[in-house]
């Protein structure tokens, strides 16, 4: 290939030799206009010519090079391959797997020990980042309300008399009167879950077993909390929305009606209404409320996410508040939720069992910041 365009460039080149002569030897006869279009020609080939002399001497060069290494003067010396390391930072997949062999006591290799030994055994960050979503993204009420991760004591203020704004004349005498604010203290409360398994679990990879221990602690304490916040009594635990929000003096007759469901809507404020929640039972919900043929218009199904007029409908147990069916309705988000403490997980002995346990644990707190962002109705 070099040698093809070597002989190409040397028979161009020829070429512009001997028309460069042609142009020189007609110069000297020819009339002033027509010299002008030789003298151009004429730089137009010098241009070329010198563009072709430096690619022919690269294409020499590269020749001489390629005769050299083919005679072992320049013989190419190889160049090691770089080991390829395994990435151990409390990001990496080697890392989350050597920390799953560590607490259910798998046999790990040097490597791996030393990385648990110089990151002090803390918790994977792709493991914090399974446990937060399976906890918070994934709930079906703790996912709605408002949270935090406040790693201490925390104070909320919430306005406990709000006064509205005033207008009157421009330079005229200002009267105003200020808000009383309040506040809602949130303590660590301890949630738990201990964990136990036999030893069928020896058999699992290690990916599976790492998937199975943290979605069966997160499913077990997110499954506390989210119970909390709906009737937690605020002593060592979440203050609920049962403990906040005093039902409303009009019952839900024993046979609801269109009529009844709009009379909750109505009575809650406007400033809450659009992002305003739904939360009864499946009893509730599933015999009284699609049993109604008016609302049928009125229930939309996606996916088995119901929304009723539009609104969430979040199906709890725990809404049935002494033997009785209750609706709450309102905005989650004045709801307010502080998680000081990302879910740990760590093994637990004990003498009393041979069996594998772990124990997960997180602390956290919760409570209403307005009252009156929730309506509560019991039926009869």
């Amino acid at each position: 290939m070099l040698e093809k365009r070597l002989s190409e460039i040397t028979e161009e080149l020829q070429s512009i030799e001997t028309r460069g002569a042609e142009i020189r030897t007609g110069a000297e006869t020819a009339e002033a206009a027509a010299l002008e279009e030789l003298n151009t020609e004429l730089t137009d080939l010098e241009e070329r010519k010198a563009k072709l002399l430096e690619e022919k001497k690269d294409i020499e060069a590269r020749m001489q090079e390629a005769a050299e290494v083919a005679s072992g003067a320049g013989e190419e010396v190889p160049i090691p391959k770089k080991e390829e390391k395994r990435m151990f930072e409390a990001n990496s997949i080697e890392y989350r797997n050597a920390w799953t062999k560590k607490i259910v006591d798998r046999e790990m290799n040097e490597e791996e020990r030393a990385a648990l030994s110089s990151a002090g055994a803390v918790i994977p960050t792709m493991t914090v980042n399974a446990v937060w979503d399976r906890l918070v993204k994934d709930a079906e009420l703790l996912g709605k309300v408002d949270v935090s991760q406040f790693p201490n004591y925390v104070r909320f203020p919430k306005a406990t008399t709000v006064n509205a704004a005033s207008s009157g004349a421009v330079g005229g005498t200002i009267t105003e009167s200020s808000d009383v604010i309040g506040y809602v203290d949130l303590i660590p409360n301890e949630y738990w879950k201990l964990l136990t398994v036999g030893a069928d679990i020896d058999h699992m990879a290690i990916d599976a077993v790492h998937d199975w221990i943290v979605n069966n602690l997160v499913d077990s304490i997110r499954y506390a909390i989210n119970k909390d916040i709906l009737v937690g009594t605020g002593t060592n635990a979440l203050k609920g929305l049962t403990a906040s929000v005093t039902a409303s003096s009009t019952a839900i007759p024993a046979t609801v009606t269109k009529a009844s469901i709009l009379k909750i809507m109505a009575t809650l404020g406007s400033k809450y209404q659009n992002g305003a929640i739904w939360i009864m039972t499946p009893k509730m919900f599933y015999e009284d409320i699609m049993g109604v043929t008016q609302l049928n218009d009125y229930i939309i199904n996606d996916g088995f996410q119901f929304r009723l007029f539009g609104h969430d409908v979040v199906l709890m147990s725990e809404a049935l508040v002494s033997s009785k069916e209750n609706i709450f309705y309102g905005d989650p988000k004045a709801y307010k939720v502080n998680i000081f403490k990302a879910l740990e997980v760590k093994p637990f002995e004990t003498a009393t069992t041979t069996a594998l346990q772990w124990r997960g644990v997180t602390m956290a707190d919760g409570e209403l910041l307005d009252t009156s962002a929730f309506v509560r109705f019991a039926q009869t």
